[in-house]
């Protein structure tokens, strides 16, 4: 994914990114956890985490969108190790997504937007090494933000996300993205 987003940098666009139906994107998100402290999930003890996304998108007009993605994430490598080394818990979790994401252009290229995510996710909290809890369900997600989608036909995007995973486990954070329009 890393190479298709360096590619897309050197890329020329031949047509305005209006006028592109299709997009992939790569984004990173960096939250906090909202855990129900109940007997499943009293191990987890981490406060923050970070998930990598990828996604595709089908452009239906200027207003809205839908889309299909996948996401992975894990608390142990959002505070770069360095609080890990008083915790001995974390949470494994991915999901894959649909999306549907309406827009609200406010500039040629920049535009306002609500998206929101049906996810299929697993998750395992993890302590000393070994699996305490898991699950795998569907539920929930969306976010809110800015695009910005340049003449050459790559965007970025920043926002506010939030993922819902079951019951017990919620994760909200802010999300940046980098995208290839064509």
């Amino acid at each position: 994914m890393l190479r298709l987003a360096a590619l897309s940098l050197f890329l020329s666009s031949a047509a305005f990114a209006g006028d592109n139906s299709h997009s992939v994107g790569f984004g990173y998100s960096y939250s906090n956890i909202d855990n129900i402290n109940d007997e499943s999930t009293s191990e987890l003890n981490d406060l923050v985490t970070s998930h990598f996304s990828f996604s595709y998108h089908y452009n239906v007009n200027k207003y809205f969108s839908v889309g299909v993605g996948h996401l992975n994430g894990d608390s142990s490598k959002a505070d770069g190790g360095f609080i890990d080394v008083f915790t001995d818990s974390k949470i494994d979790y991915n999901s894959n997504f649909l999306s549907a994401i309406i827009s609200y252009p406010i500039t040629k290229r920049s535009s306002l937007y609500f998206k929101a995510n049906a996810l299929s996710y697993e998750y395992d909290i993890i302590d000393d090494n070994k699996s305490v809890y898991k699950e795998d369900d569907s539920d929930f997600g969306y976010g809110l933000g800015w695009k910005y989608v340049f003449d050459s036909g790559i965007g970025l995007d920043f926002g506010y996300e939030v993922l819902n995973l079951g019951s017990r486990i919620d994760i909200e954070g802010f999300s940046a993205g980098i995208s290839y329009n064509f």
